[in-house]
């Protein structure tokens, strides 16, 4: 049971509905208490741990703004919903994860009806949100749909085949895609489209005129002159951002935004909410934000067993029996050694296929 004197608006949040209840002002310190309330739980059962703390203020956002489970939200790579399963009635069974009988560790159909799409690994969310989003057009019904992709999702077909399907569609559906961007997948995120979305926001000419505008005249958004700065920016940002790649499958882009600015993804969600076609919102994300080790050390902790907050995950002790995994990884270091052409190509995660020695 969650202890009130800790969390004690946390406590008092079963559902969304009890996070609605709140004022939009107690989100920031809400988010903090969920964020506290992931490190603690996961710490005494193991479970995933980085890409969850990375999504915190998107989840509160989220429920917040939508009425869920009527509007529909999907999550792709579902390593990622820790915290929504924490907010939407399984709060106190959360450190059940992974157990028999327990919390399953990805969205299940059959545990809740805010989970609306049965998902494991990956790439799926576009193309059931899509199908949600038909169905509900056809029918007049006036439901959100939302889907949230990221942890290198994005980089498969079956993201890019239904981006292309929404956007070439002449009835324009209204659906909500959120690119979860934090660079990494279970290993570091690589390929072409990382290096696009990468050069949207590692521009240091963007940064420093940024960084540079702050100085002269502060972080305030609603004094005038910052207002003019904060639309010479978004001009000054389209010479960067990827927004015409995804514009040009037939996407309205908005972003890249900081996903852990919460004031910020509030207000940027509340003009996306009733917007009608298939629109795009680019955040970006630090996976392990807020627990220094898992920030430090993102693919150590994309899932980890019971540890202690405080102290971080513990030092390996003395070798255990190899698994499968290892032997297969040292086989195959072996083969390369007699055989200097051979290749390996590994399933999105070097480390859960064994094949960190060999990459």
């Amino acid at each position: 049971m969650i202890d009130s004197a800790s969390y004690p608006r946390l406590s008092r949040i079963q559902t969304p509905d009890d996070l609605r209840t709140f004022d939009e002002s107690e989100l920031a310190a809400i988010a903090a208490e969920l964020r506290a309330y992931l490190i603690e739980s996961v710490g005494k059962s193991g479970g995933h741990f980085a890409a969850g703390l990375g999504v915190i203020e998107l989840t509160v956002a989220l429920h917040y703004l939508y009425d869920t489970p009527v509007d529909q939200l999907v999550w792709d790579v579902g390593h990622q919903t820790y915290p929504h399963k924490i907010l939407t009635g399984r709060r106190d069974s959360i450190h059940t994860v992974k157990q028999k009988d327990g919390v399953a560790p990805f969205p299940k159909r059959e545990e809740s009806e805010f989970d609306t799409f049965g998902v494991g690994h990956s790439s799926t969310s576009i193309s059931a949100a899509l199908g949600m989003a038909i169905a509900r057009q056809r029918q007049g019904d006036e439901r959100k749909v939302i889907a949230v992709i990221g942890d290198g999702a994005m980089t498969a077909g079956m993201a890019f085949e239904a981006l292309a399907h929404a956007g070439g569609m002449d009835d324009e559906p209204n659906v909500l895609v959120i690119l979860n961007d934090n660079n990494m997948s279970i290993s570091e995120a690589v390929g072409g489209l990382t290096k696009m979305l990468g050069r949207a926001t590692a521009s240091r000419t963007l940064n420093a005129l940024r960084e540079s505008g702050k100085k002269i005249l502060g972080d305030k958004r609603h004094s005038p002159p910052a207002r003019f700065v904060k639309r010479w920016e978004e001009q000054w940002k389209g010479m960067f951002v990827p927004s015409t790649a995804f514009e040009q499958m037939g996407f309205h882009y908005t972003g890249p935004i900081d996903g852990h600015d919460l004031p910020l993804l509030v207000s940027t969600l509340k003009h996306l909410k009733d917007a009608k076609g298939p629109h795009l919102l680019h955040i970006m994300t630090t996976k392990g934000k807020g627990y220094e080790p898992a920030e430090d050390d993102q693919i150590g902790y994309h899932a980890v067993g019971p540890f202690d907050p405080s102290k971080g995950l513990p030092e390996k002790g003395a070798p255990k029996k190899p698994t499968y995994t290892d032997i297969f990884g040292n086989w195959l270091c072996d083969a390369a050694a007699a055989e200097p052409q051979l290749l390996a190509i590994t399933p999105a995660m070097r480390e859960g296929s064994g094949l960190v020695r060999f990459s």
